[in-house]
């Protein structure tokens, strides 16, 4: 019996033995597989070394003169800070969130684990994780989001393999640094900007714990998108900080009962002043080609942001008053009323080609009586139109209701809201127009309109346009015969008169005043005030125009876009609103040529100037700079005579309250395709323009009606904080007959021109020296082109 019950026992310690020794055995193989798994994963692990010189793309960023963000171009918004600049309250809201012990566990935190696995287990669902910092470290660097197995032990080799190179500040400042937190920013010091306007030194500890909150679900915790969702977990950040001994009972009551104010222009990479960044943006790349969107640059440009969104907004109104002269032209388009699922739905929809513009916004008309218009813009809202009001009725007097102008149900219009609720009819100009700012000492451009809307039309009608200037021009002509020994005080004839073939050097040709209106005899600075057509002619013969035009190039006009013909005198050549700023600078700041100026300095993220224009941007007060291209007594008398135009001349409109040195020229083409006003005060020169970009009529206006009460507008804001400029009078000029002329023509000196149109109101005496310089042949255009040669009666 005893052998019997021995058999059974010992069988079955052999098969616990055996089994034993075969689960020991898969043990030690699984041991070996995984061990040799884990060479060859860590043997196949990325090289880290390059994490220490860890440079993230940086976008390029262009900002204002005082610093003001204009625009940011880059797939990717981020700024790079070390760790050392990143406050500490960030840090610790960081931290209380996402990794509390990052400073106390090694790569992997398995205390943390295993409390995470209890929590899921007893929860029944998967709501936490226990990543450590340096894991999302090596997730975010190396890794995919994948959740596999495999994917999760190369997440935890890659994690030690961080630990043994890298300290855990170093850590932490590429995590601050690399993760993804929305709206495009990557890292806390890009999301500060974006979310708060503000840099992470400014933070609170409210909005530092709500910025902690992002990196787990950016989208999810997006306070614009989700605000309920992201204050609740701002408010756990928050305990979780008071329980860690971070903040104190004081800071948490603070935190929790601060409202957040959120950025209002998060989104647009262009923020304002589009035509100025667009062309800073090109002169970048073009030094530095596609790196300047990586590099990190942050480019300073010469733009001041009062004068900038003034010339923004007043070119903006000048052109929807200009445009409403012209009368009401219909709507953009009228589309089915009765289409399937209706307006009101398809809103959206339907206005996708007519985006809005600023303040106009596009808008369907859904119903039309002889009070009002009811129409819904492209967000569904509903809004109603008072046609009996004054600035409706006044402007265009009665719509149409039939034929292509009328309105009706379907057609898209434009509005406005001029105060909350209240609606008014505009529409969108279809002329152009251009409004660029210089200072006159630097040739700083301290601002640039170059249209009324920069994604509508992105040509830049202040850099690029050459037009007509017309009268604007004729200062030039003026500079040039002052020259020549022509005076403000130099009688000259104007009176209507037909300029024969050898005069001309083509066919004959009777240029004519502006009304047809003509004074016989008047002095020079008459005639530029009240822009005589004949006076400026007369002085074009009496200099020549082979000189005129070479002299005027000194001030930066083309050769080859201002022919040396007669016609030039009236503005027949071609300029943009920019050369004509600098040309008008030299006059302003006493005869000095100056290139203009955008960008005043480039410097890298790391703060290193790349570029910087220290002869510019050093100049002490009083200093100038540029090349003397006229006589400072020239400038003085050709500001005088432009002071007396805004005084008493066409461009009366353009007086500023208490600025006694303002002055300017109106200009307005052949056929009024152009209208201009350029002018300047206390060191501020500016130029506007308007036209259309196929050149036509702009009707019966002037540029003293469309361009000057832009400028006027416009210049109240620019010279608000600035000195008037009166220059002292110049050594070389004395008063004649009660107006200056140069002091080498006292002492019986005179001008012997035989030019019968123009009279010197000197005496010459018997035995006077005659200047042989100041002799010119009046009928010197002989060899003037046919082709340039035509009828110009515009002026004002």
């Amino acid at each position: 019996m005893s052998q019997l019950a021995a058999k059974p026992k010992s069988r079955l310690i052999r098969n616990l033995k055996f089994i034993l020794g075969f689960g020991l055995g898969l043990i030690l193989a699984a041991s070996l597989a995984i061990g040799y798994w884990l060479h060859q994963a860590w043997q196949q692990l990325p090289a880290v070394d390059h994490l220490a010189q860890y440079s993230p793309a940086l976008p390029l960023r262009i900002y204002s003169s005082e610093g003001v963000l204009l625009a940011e171009y880059g797939e990717e918004r981020r700024e790079f800070l070390p760790v050392a600049q990143i406050p500490l309250r960030m840090r610790q809201a960081l931290l209380a969130i996402e990794d509390a012990r990052f400073y106390e566990h090694g790569a992997v935190d398995f205390f943390g684990l295993l409390r995470a696995a209890l929590a899921n287990v007893v929860s029944g669902q998967h709501g936490q994780g226990a990543s450590t910092i340096t894991m999302q470290v090596a997730r975010g660097f190396f890794l995919t989001r994948e959740k596999t197995v495999q994917r999760k032990l190369k997440e935890i080799l890659l994690a030690y393999k961080l630990e043994q190179q890298y300290s855990k500040d170093k850590l932490l400042e590429l995590y601050m640094n690399q993760i993804y937190l929305g709206e495009r920013s990557y890292g806390f010091a890009a999301a500060s900007n974006i979310y708060f306007d503000k840099p992470l030194a400014q933070l609170s500890v409210a909005e530092a714990a709500m910025l902690a909150g992002l990196p787990k679900a950016p989208s999810a915790y997006n306070p614009v998108a989700n605000p309920q969702r992201a204050q609740i977990r701002q408010h756990y950040i928050l305990q979780r900080m008071l329980a860690l001994g971070y903040i104190t009972p004081d800071d948490f009551e603070q935190a929790m009962a601060e409202k957040l104010v959120l950025n209002a222009s998060r989104n647009p990479s262009v923020r304002g002043a589009a035509y100025v960044v667009e062309e800073a943006r090109q002169m970048v790349v073009q030094t530095y080609q596609e790196r300047a969107y990586t590099m990190g640059l942050d480019v300073i440009t010469t733009i001041q942001m009062a004068p900038q969104l003034a010339a923004d907004k007043h070119l903006r109104s000048g052109l929807l008053d200009a445009q409403g002269r012209r009368g009401y032209r219909g709507p953009e388009a009228q589309l089915d009323a009765t289409a399937k699922g209706g307006l009101q739905d398809n809103a959206f929809k339907l206005l996708a080609p007519y985006p809005d513009s600023g303040e106009l916004r596009a808008a369907i008309v859904t119903a039309m009586t002889q009070k009002h218009i009811t129409a819904i813009l492209r967000n569904g809202q509903s809004l109603q139109i008072n046609l009996l009001d004054p600035r409706i009725a006044g402007s265009w007097a009665k719509l149409p209701t039939t034929g292509k102008r009328g309105i009706a149900p379907g057609s898209v219009i434009r509005v406005y809201e001029d105060k909350p609720q209240h609606w008014l009819l505009s529409q969108m100009p279809e002329m152009e127009g251009a409004l660029i700012s210089l200072d006159a000492k630097t040739g700083d451009i301290l601002a640039l309109a170059g249209g009324f809307d920069f994604f509508r039309n992105p040509f830049d009608h202040a850099l690029q346009a050459f037009r007509q200037p017309g009268s604007s021009f004729k200062p030039f002509v003026y500079s040039a015969a002052l020259e020549k020994g022509y005076f403000p005080g130099t009688m000259v004839d104007d009176t209507q008169r037909l300029l024969l073939p050898q005069e001309t050097g083509a066919r004959a040709w009777r240029p004519r005043n502006f009304g047809n209106n003509y004074e016989g005899f008047i002095t020079v600075r008459r005639g530029l005030m009240r822009s005589k057509n004949l006076v400026a002619v007369s002085l074009m013969q009496a200099a020549g125009a082979n000189y005129v035009q070479e002299f005027t190039t000194q001030f930066g006009f083309l050769p080859e876009r201002n022919p040396a013909s007669l016609p030039l005198a009236l503005g027949a050549g071609a300029v943009t609103p920019l050369q004509l700023a600098q040309s008008y600078a030299v006059f302003a700041n006493g005869g000095f040529q100056l290139a203009p100026r955008l960008i005043k300095e480039i410097r890298d993220r790391s703060g290193q100037v790349l570029y910087h224009d220290t002869a510019r941007n050093n100049l002490t007060p009083g200093q100038q700079s540029g090349k003397r291209v006229i006589s400072a007594r020239n400038a003085y008398l050709m500001d005088s005579m432009l002071q007396d135009v805004v005084k008493s001349g066409t461009g009366r409109g353009a007086k500023i309250p208490a600025r006694s040195d303002t002055a300017g020229k109106t200009g307005t083409s052949n056929n009024a395709f152009d209208a201009w006003f350029a002018g300047y005060s206390s060191g501020v020169v500016s130029v506007v323009w308007l036209g259309y970009d196929q050149p036509k009529s702009l009707g019966n206006a002037t540029g003293g009606v469309l361009a000057l009460p832009i400028w006027s507008r416009y210049m109240q804001v620019a010279v608000k904080d600035r000195q008037e400029w009166i220059p002292a009078e110049p050594a070389g000029l004395a008063l004649s007959d009660g107006d200056y002329i140069y002091t080498e023509y006292l002492n019986n000196r005179c001008l012997e021109d035989n030019n019968q149109f123009i009279h010197s109101r000197l005496k010459c005496r018997s035995g006077a020296t005659v200047n042989p310089a100041l002799q010119q042949d009046a009928l010197s255009a002989a060899q003037e082109r046919e082709q340039i040669l035509k009828l110009f009666s515009s002026e004002d």
